[in-house]
């Protein structure tokens, strides 16, 4: 993450947050600075900024440094007509309301950010400082994971995340291996099979990107597509961000939950679909893919 900084208002920090921040009330911010946080790119997701600032606080003054992060919905686009629909995965007020369900993992192993406050359509969030989460650790942690949540009845969950996006993609003449444009036209049989697997509690973006090593745990961001998906799927965005197979740790991490053909067949799957719909979106874009992408995609596939 970058940032450019600017001068800040002391109201930029309500005070319930600041005495979470904190950890004690009475706190009054005395200055404040706000840097904007570029690399948070959610389809929801409006002005991120690091506010970092001092505070008097029982005759002391006190740092203090938190993210707040705005949402907003999408008006532009393919998913723009879904984002105020609960059970879409574009639905933009799901990560307010994940981060005020209380419905995210806080453990000693993964973890979301701590949550210091949600105003409105605002979050404010602990700023996490790390290096790169091992997506090995990830997979075993996220088995972990969801292995021991339920998951919840609430309606603001969003649903199959890949049967959304398919439903509004389609497949135009680009340069692909043609067993790539093979594998898109098995939606209908891969989503199938998916819909017959058992439903986990989903991230619905745990890719590399999104997994921070701090303090021995792996910190997970951007909870925007928290849902309810096929066992498995969420391990496909980790694996296309790596080109690697992470089943095998994560079904260490699960320690016997989850049937092994089951995480198979729902990573396989998910990993054929959506890696097909990324080979066309890149290819039609002019862009170059990953050396051996296409090859994983082949190689994962069912």
């Amino acid at each position: 993450m970058s940032t450019d900084g600017t001068d800040g208002s002391p109201g930029l920090v309500p005070e319930p947050v600041l005495e979470s921040v904190l950890g004690r009330p009475g706190g009054v911010v005395v200055r404040c600075r706000s840097a904007p946080v570029t690399g948070s790119s959610g389809a929801a997701t409006g002005a991120v900024t690091r506010l970092t600032g001092v505070a008097a606080c029982d005759g002391a003054e006190v740092a203090f440094r938190v993210v707040r992060k705005e949402f907003r919905p999408v008006r532009t686009g393919r998913h723009a007509p879904y984002a105020d629909d609960p059970r879409h995965w574009a639905y933009w007020r799901r990560e307010p309301l994940a981060y005020a369900s209380g419905l995210l993992p806080y453990g000693t192993e993964l973890t979301a950010p701590r949550c210091h406050g949600v105003v409105d359509d605002v979050v404010y969030l602990a700023d996490v400082s790390g290096s790169p989460g091992s997506p090995r650790v990830a997979a075993r942690r996220l088995g972990a994971w969801q292995a021991g949540a339920a998951v919840p009845g609430v309606p603001w969950l969003a649903g199959h995340q890949l049967a959304q996006r398919l439903a509004v993609g389609e497949w135009t003449p680009v340069d692909a291996d043609p067993r790539v444009a093979g594998l898109w036209r098995r939606q209908e049989e891969l989503l199938n099979a998916l819909a017959r697997l058992p439903v986990v509690l989903t991230h619905g973006d745990f890719s590399p990107g999104n997994l921070v090593a701090s303090e021995g745990r792996t910190v997970v961001l951007d909870w925007a597509t928290l849902g309810a998906g096929p066992v498995g799927a969420d391990l496909a965005a980790l694996a296309l961000g790596t080109l690697a197979d992470p089943v095998p740790d994560y079904l260490a991490g699960a320690a016997g939950r989850f049937r092994r053909d089951d995480v198979e067949l729902g990573y396989r799957a998910t990993v054929a679909l959506t890696g097909a719909g990324r080979v066309h979106w890149m290819l039609s874009r002019g862009m170059r893919l990953p050396e051996g992408y296409e090859e994983f995609v082949l190689s994962q596939a069912p």
